[in-house]
Formats: structure tokens, sequence, C-alpha cells
């Protein structure tokens, strides 16, 4: 930095002068007049250390967020926490931290309690996948990302235009009998092998799924794969809530595919099939958008089919996610031989290959499988899942129902007498715990209004102002003369006239100030005195 002695000097002086919040300001108010950016003039000056990792530049700041952890974790856990601004705030105000830490932003606070360990992260888990080509099938259904119905044609056919509009399902046009493009898809779980149809219906349905199921295991062009899977996984759609899917998939009286369910709102569990989605709505659907005309682009559904199909062959036929060398739909045959090819869906299906039990992991994280028992690490106190036959070395999974975590175990073996061994905590866990220690802690937000300084506020401008009768006033008076006799004629049933004493009445009412009271006597008495005139 090419900056005069005496700038330089000034610079650094005013810098180790500023008060404990404001030499950022210091150090902008010159990157401004000099012209340098904010980091070269920070480096020119001399701050008597190196910063190493965990090192803060703000004094106390590990010990005052952990004290800001210690409250953000006081609800009860199932809760979730206070948020990080709001326990800054109570820490200051229960004088468990300086004051002057208000100055310090949320962002160095949430990092430094992260940097400590103190915040609340998933734990590491294997990843769960297939050993074999048609091991496992993920399923599922999608509506059409970029194409409407426009009209039906004859032969069961559809005439399908582009949708503009912004993305969401409901604004989706639907002109011919709430029907919408479908799209049914499968992939193999070992090696990626994507296959889809497109279908015209008003929803996803049972029937739909298991007609594209049935084309999808067919024997059919070579470039697709085929064949039964073992098990297949999919969301809580209606193919694996009916019954009738259950009994055609059983294996007691079906095609022998074992169901393995989701939990709900967990993508994570549908990655293998949710991926092909966006890929297939960017690389196949999107490029349709570069017709010079596409806002009067039609096409139909048996092309659309015809060029998805094409679509599908050149996507299998890139590399295979683990093994580089080889595409999808090689790696899918080369298992497929190598396990002795695929199950023709007209055939047998291979039973009981894989097999599931529901248990219930104990407090000291055991569980009993076929009268032996296992230690499962890293998991108690839950429902789980328990897949045996699907590793080699008849290695055993547990898969948490709540999380879909899975989780390896291994042979449980007792400690010996008179011994005792806990998992040690993690720093989560021990924050929990102190936490809950924490005395003479009060709530003391939002109990004041916040200083607005020695602003006066401008006070807001009226217009006009409008007076309209309280539907809700039962007060002893009318608002006005119109009001009251408004109620004197709907009480009568029938308009005063001249001839009446109109003015003689409105008279009566102003002298006995509107008085709704007045009013009701005053109509009695006239409709008393009209149905004496009336019998005469």
């Amino acid at each position: 930095m090419n900056l005069r002695p005496e700038i330089e000097n000034q610079i650094v002086r005013e810098w180790e002068s500023a008060p404990y919040g404001y030499r950022s300001k210091v150090v902008e108010k010159w990157a401004k007049l000099t012209g340098y950016s904010y980091q070269t003039i920070y480096r020119a000056l001399s701050t008597d250390r190196k910063r190493k990792k965990g090192d803060y530049l703000t004094p106390g700041i590990e010990d005052a967020a952990r004290k800001v952890a210690l409250i953000k974790k006081r609800p009860p856990v199932d809760k979730g926490e206070i948020s990080t601004d709001q326990a800054i705030q109570l820490a200051i105000q229960n004088r468990l931290i300086d004051p002057n830490f208000a100055e310090v932003s949320v962002a160095t606070f949430n990092r430094v309690i992260q940097d400590l360990g103190l915040n609340q992260r998933k734990r590491r888990i294997s990843r769960f996948q297939a050993q074999w080509a048609n091991q496992l099938h993920h399923v599922d259904a999608s509506s059409s990302n970029c194409f409407y119905v426009d009209d039906d044609l004859p032969g069961g056919d559809y005439l399908l235009k582009l949708f503009a509009g912004s993305k969401g399902y409901k604004n989706k046009p639907v002109k011919v009998d709430r029907l919408r493009p479908w799209i049914y898809g499968v992939a193999d779980d070992y090696s990626g092998v994507h296959a889809a149809r497109y279908v015209v219906a008003d929803g996803e349905s049972l029937s739909d799924n298991l007609d594209f199921l049935s084309w999808a295991w067919s024997k059919k062009d070579e470039s697709l794969f085929f064949g039964l899977p073992e098990r297949i996984k999919g969301d809580h759609g209606p193919m694996m809530k009916g019954k009738v899917a259950q009994s055609w998939f059983s294996e007691e009286e079906g095609l022998g595919i074992k169901i393995e369910p989701s939990v709900p709102r967990e993508k994570d569990a549908h990655g293998k099939i949710e991926r092909p989605w966006r890929t297939m709505w960017q690389r196949f659907e999107l490029t349709f958008f570069a017709e010079s005309d596409w806002k009067d682009f039609e096409i139909t559904l048996s092309e659309l089919q015809r060029r998805f199909l094409i679509y599908q062959q050149e996507y299998n036929a890139r590399p295979h996610r683990f093994q580089k060398k080889i595409s999808r739909m090689d790696a899918w045959r080369k298992s497929i031989t190598e396990h002795g090819g695929a199950v023709a869906l007209s055939e047998n299906a291979i039973r009981g290959v894989v097999r599931r039990y529901d248990r219930t992991v104990g407090q000291d994280g055991s569980l009993s499988l076929g009268g032996k028992i296992y230690e499962v690490k890293g998991l108690h106190c839950a429902k789980v899942y328990v897949y045996e036959g699907v590793f080699d070395n008849e290695k055993i999974i547990v898969e948490d129902k709540k999380t879909g975590q899975k989780y390896e175990v291994e042979d449980f073996t007792p400690l010996p007498l008179d011994t005792f061994h806990s998992a040690p905590e993690t720093p989560h866990q021990k924050a929990v715990k102190e936490a809950a220690t924490l005395g003479g802690l009060h709530n003391t937000l939002y109990q004041e209004t916040k200083d607005q300084g020695k602003v006066t506020p401008f006070p807001t401008r009226i217009k006009e102002t409008r007076e309209i009768e309280n539907p809700f006033d039962v007060g002893d008076a009318y608002p006005s003369l119109q009001a009251a006799m408004e109620a004197l004629t709907a009480i009568l049933g029938a308009p005063l006239l001249a001839k009446d004493g109109r003015k003689d009445i409105e008279k009566l009412i102003l002298d006995n100030g509107l008085s709704r009271k007045c009013v009701s006597g005053l109509a009695e008495d006239l409709k008393a005195f009209k149905n004496e005139r009336t019998a005469q």
C-alpha cells in the first residue's frame, strides 16, 4: 500500500483508539477516502497477533457464545431452540454476558457455537445401496413440468402444448376434463438405469401405476432394462396403500416383491428417483421452449412418448455414478448376467431373498432377532425395521422408522459384573443438561416497548373523518333525526305522510333528544291510533 507515512500512522492511531465494535468503521472510512479495498487497509494495520484456527478477534466470545447456547437449549428437546438473536438479548438482560456483546453479529455467535460443537447436527450414517441389478427399484409418479393437455384426439391420443406460467401444480391449465400429463418412472438402485412413460389422467392412480410397471418390467427393446425386482421403494401414494397392489406384489400370492415403505417428507430417501425427474424436466421438457414458435407449438402424446424413449436411451448411456468407464445400461447388463439373468414378468420371482422384521431397539441399544441379541451402534429407544439377507457376509441392517436412517449391528456382548459404560456425551447433550441448571433466568423479551430516543413522531395526516352509525350501538339516543324516523317507520310498517303530522312528530322527537324510548313509545301510540281509526 503506497500511502504516505503520516497518513498510514493516522489510520493506525484511529484504529487503535476506536472503542470496541467501531474499528471496522474506521477501516471502512479510510478505504473510502484512499480508494483502497477494505482488506488492503486492514492488512496494513498491526494487530500484534496472528489469528489461529479457534482464536477469535472478539475477547471472551467463546464464553459468551456458550452461555447464549445454553439459553437457546432451555426449551424441551422436542420443542426446538430459542433463536440466537433472542438468546443474546436474554443473556444480556439477565447479566450473563457483557452488554458490549450486543454489537457482535448473530452470524458470529452462530459460527462460534458451531465451532464449539454446541449445535445439533445429524449423525453420520452409511449409504444404503443395492448390491446387484434389479435388487431394488424406486418407483414414483410426477406431473409434467412444462406440458398441459389442450385437446383429446381420436384413437385415445391427446394434443399437448407448452405451459409457460409460474411453477405450481394449481396454476397449470386444465382444459380437457381435468386431465393432466403424468409421468410414471422406475429407477434401478444399483445401476441408476431409468425408465419412464407419459400417461394422461386426472391424477395419480393405482391402475396407472400397475399398468406402467407391467410395461416397465416386461421384455421389450434391448435398450431398456426389464425384469422383476426383489423389492420396490416408493412414496406413500396410491400404489403403496392399495390392497390390490399389496396382493399383486405379495410373496404369498403375487409377484413375490417386497414393498419397502418410506418416511413421509423425507426426500433424501427418494433421491435416486427424484433426481431423474429434475434432469428430465431440464434436459427433455425444457428444450421444447427452443422452438421459435413455442407458444403455438403442439405435439401429440404418442409423438412425445416416442421422443421420450430416445431421451431415456441417451440418459441410460451416460456413465455409471461409480464405475465411470461403463454406462448405466452396461452396468445393469453386466450385473444381471452375473446373477443369472432377469426374472421376466410372466415367471415366478425369486422369493425370500430379502426379509424385513419390525423390532424395537431397547434403551441399552440392543434388539433380538431369531433368538440372537444384537447391538445397534448409535441408536436406542427406537422403532426400527431389521433387514436380513440384503448384503454379503450375512450382515444385518437396521432402519429407524422415524428418520429412515440406517445403522449396522454387531453381536451384543454384556459388560462384566460391577462395570457400567455409557456412550460419551456429545457437546450438544452436555449443553442441554447444563442449560437445565441455569438459575435466576427470566424471560425479559417483549415486556416494554423499545426506546425510540428523542425523535418526536410525525403525526399522520387525516384526510377526512367519515361517521357511520354503529349497528351494535344500543345507546339511549339515535345518531340523527333521519335514523330516528327510519326506525319509527320500520316499527309502524308504513311511511309517515304530511297529513299524518310528520313535521310535528319530527319536532317531538328532536325535543326529546332523539331518544330511542321516545321513538318506540311514539310509534306504539301512532300504531294504536291508526288501528282505532281503521275500526271506525
